[in-house]
Order: C-alpha cells, then sequence, then structure tokens
C-alpha cells in the first residue's frame, strides 16, 4: 500500500504492506458552494457593515503564520463591508495575532495577503512583552490578570478572523483564542496556560468546554464590537464551511460543523499510529509538531507507537522548549512542572509531549539535520516512515492506524 503524507508544501510517500494497515482516518468534508461569501452576507447577529456604520475605526486581528488564514480572500471581503459601513481602509489596520510566538516577518504577511494588500494596508504584529502596548482590563472570573493590546482595545470595532480545527489543548484553534492568547500580554498567557489547566481533561482535542477556551470568551467580551470570521479547510487547504458574525455563537457553530465532519471513533487500540501536522504550514516547527503527536493520545494502549511524519522547514522554532526538555528525562520533568517547580513560556507544549511520553515512544520523521535536536527532546530519528517502522520492529499481526491530516482528525475510543 503506497500512502501519501502531508509533509512541507508537498508530501512525503511510504510503502506499507496491505496487511498490516488497519485504518486510515481523515475528515470527510464535501466543499459548500461560496462557503465564505455565504457566511459574510448571513452571518449570525449583526452584518459587518452594519456594525461598521456605528464605528469609526477597525481593526482586522488575524492569526500569524502557522495558521494558515487565507487573508488573501478574507480581507478583500472584510474591507468591502467596512466601506459600505463608512469605514475606509486609511481607517483600518491589520495586527497578527501571534500569542507568545516570535519571528513574524514582512515576508511571512505578504506570503499570506499578497502583494497589493501588504502594500496598501497597514500592519502590526503583537508582542507579547510590550508593555507599552498593552492595556490592562484587570482580573478575568478565574483570578487570570487580563492584558491586551492597545490596538484591540481602542479600536471601535474588532474584527477576527481564524481557521477553525481540532486542538490539543483549546480544544479547538480560533475564535477567542485570537484574543487570548493572540493578542495578550504574556503573563495574561502564562496563567491561562497553567499546568493545571493543560492537565485538565476537558483541555483536549474537539473539547470546546474546557476553562482554557472559557478565559479567553471572556476576555473577548471586554471589548467593544466583535464580529468573526470563522474558516475550515480541508487538506488542500481549501475553504469548506465558514460561519460569521457574533463571535461566541459563530465559532460554536463552526466547531460543531468540524466534530461531525473530523471525529472518528476508533473500536480497536492501534499498535502504531502514523500521524502527521497536516503538513505545512503548520508543520513548520518542531515545537508546533507537538500537535500531531497528540492526535492518538486517548486511543493509545500501553504498548502502542507513535511515528510523527513533519518537514519542519524552521527548525525548532523555540528555544526555550528545547533547553526545557533536554535537561531532565520525560517523567521526572513531567512532574517537576505538575508541582509547578518549572514556569517558563513553552512548557505547556513540554508538558503535553512529556505526559505522552511517559506512556509511549515516539517516531519522528524529518529532515536529517535535525536529527540532534529531535534526539534532544527524547524523540527517536527516521528519515522515512519505512524506517521508523523497521526501527519499532516487526509489524507483522500489529494495527497500523493512518492520521494522514492529523490535528485535522478527532481520535476517541470507541
Amino acid at each position: 500500500m503506497d500512502i501519501s503524507l502531508p509533509y512541507g508544501r508537498s508530501g512525503l510517500r511510504a510503502k506499507l504492506a496491505w496487511n498490516d494497515v488497519h485504518s486510515v482516518f481523515s475528515a470527510k468534508w464535501h466543499a459548500e458552494p461560496d462557503p465564505l461569501e455565504t457566511a459574510i452576507r448571513q452571518p449570525i447577529g449583526p452584518k459587518l457593515s452594519e456594525l461598521a456604520h456605528e464605528s469609526n475605526t477597525a481593526v482586522i486581528v488575524t492569526c500569524d503564520k502557522t495558521r494558515g488564514v487565507p487573508s488573501h480572500l478574507t480581507v478583500p471581503m472584510i474591507l468591502e463591508e467596512l466601506r459600505k459601513g463608512g469605514i475606509h481602509q486609511d481607517r483600518v489596520k491589520v495586527l497578527v495575532a501571534t500569542g507568545l510566538h516570535k519571528g513574524e516577518a514582512s515576508n511571512d504577511i505578504q506570503e499570506r495577503f499578497g502583494d497589493k494588500l501588504a502594500s496598501n494596508l497597514r500592519f502590526d504584529v503583537h508582542d507579547s512583552d510590550d508593555e507599552r502596548n498593552l492595556v490592562d482590563l484587570g482580573e478575568l472570573s478565574s483570578g487570570v490578570p487580563l492584558q491586551i493590546n492597545r490596538n484591540v482595545v481602542e479600536s471601535d470595532l474588532i474584527i477576527v478572523e481564524s481557521t477553525v480545527e481540532p486542538h490539543f489543548f483549546a480544544g479547538f484553534t480560533g475564535g477567542s483564542k485570537v484574543i487570548l492568547p493572540g493578542v495578550a500580554g504574556t503573563e495574561t498567557v502564562m496563567q491561562n496556560h497553567s499546568a493545571k489547566n493543560i492537565d485538565d481533561p476537558k483541555c483536549r482535542y474537539g473539547i470546546v468546554d474546557n476553562p482554557i477556551r472559557d478565559d479567553a470568551n471572556e476576555a473577548l467580551r471586554h471589548l467593544r464590537r466583535t464580529f468573526a470570521i470563522n474558516l475550515v479547510l480541508d487538506s488542500q487547504k481549501k475553504i469548506v464551511h465558514a460561519t460569521a458574525g457574533e463571535p461566541e455563537a459563530s465559532f460554536n457553530a463552526a466547531a460543531k460543523a468540524v466534530i461531525e465532519h473530523s471525529r472518528v471513533a476508533v473500536n480497536q487500540r492501534p499498535d502504531v499510529v502514523i500521524t502527521t501536522n497536516g503538513g505545512y504550514p503548520l508543520d513548520r516547527n518542531l515545537y508546533q509538531c507537538v500537535k500531531g503527536i497528540a492526535v492518538p493520545e486517548e486511543i493509545l494502549h500501553s504498548g502502542s507507537k507513535i511515528v510523527m511524519v513533519g518537514q519542519c522547514i524552521d527548525g525548532v522554532a523555540h528555544k526555550d522548549f528545547l533547553e526545557i526538555l533536554s535537561n531532565s528525562p520525560p517523567d521526572v520533568l513531567y512532574e517537576k512542572i505538575k508541582s509547578q517547580e518549572i514556569i517558563t513560556r513553552d512548557i505547556w507544549q513540554a508538558q503535553i509531549l512529556c505526559r505522552i511520553l511517559c506512556k509511549t515512544q515516539v517516531w519522528f520523521v524529518t529532515r536529517p539535520e535535525l536529527r540532534e535536536d529531535i534526539q534532544s527532546v527524547h524523540l527517536y530519528f527516521a528519515r522515512n516512515v519505512e524506517e521508523a517502522l523497521g526501527s519499532i520492529g516487526p509489524v507483522k499481526d500489529q494495527t497500523i492506524l493512518i492520521a494522514p491530516e492529523g490535528p485535522s482528525t478527532i481520535l476517541h475510543a470507541a
């Protein structure tokens, strides 16, 4: 059996014996006609043009380079609706919601928006450490201090655009997550992403109601007029479903659609799971690829193994993540994190990886130049899937489950 797995901008092929493969699980979407236009024209709640009529300025808050929002398609439609409501382009700013991520550059913006938009719109990239550009909004009901980017707090109208796909501790990407952590201060993010929250059983793939999302939803309610565009992309990064309008209601509708199309019951816990990060842009770095590794966490048995495929064109990209993991074995580090002996940025990604490594072994298929980094975070390096399976041992009579789209698929034990 020949399989093709998302890997960077193209793919990676592997050859497996038919009798070794138990199941291949992918999200099954049937593209709707003009989903984006339909969502904007028929939103949940007031139309964007109506909100613009009551506003003087607007900020479009969009995801960073790891999310692949097709802003070259969405933003022209947003600008048209704003013009209808009386807000012209010179009173519109675009804010890139980076959370604690660093390194968003002008070429990343140009890639997503296209030359014309990138040249004619005003852009700002969120920096969670820039205290001068944060506004203190008090505390959330959870006790988390709330600091949000000044561009968002002071704008009359906030448009949040995002993709909605399963997320390994926020339940789903997108929606209010673009505000927290997207444009929040460092301390806000750190406390929201606490070790307690990360290990909460509700903070898993495909669960909307969880403490991390609750904080984000509450943060959104501190803002003025808001409008959301929520996009669902298929494996080819095409828009197959969209909702828009009132942020929480429209996000929940999109998440419900994703659950219906992407949640798969696994009847037999597999011996080996082959997974990915869905290719570019989510597999740009090793840090993000913990998402793909976490995909099968809920369906493993005590002897299961994971084979993860990711190009990681940007390498590790998060030095703190690499340093945290290279200093202690996973079981020791996991206990230190849970007891809050270690509190630093990127700790949640290390926490989830350690939680998985305490249960199973992971082989990581990627570029040879990353071998040392892969091994330093307690993963086994492999140049291809066949080499990984050979390293695991004889696969005869073992069940192999393939989740080619990685985080786009919600796996749960039947």
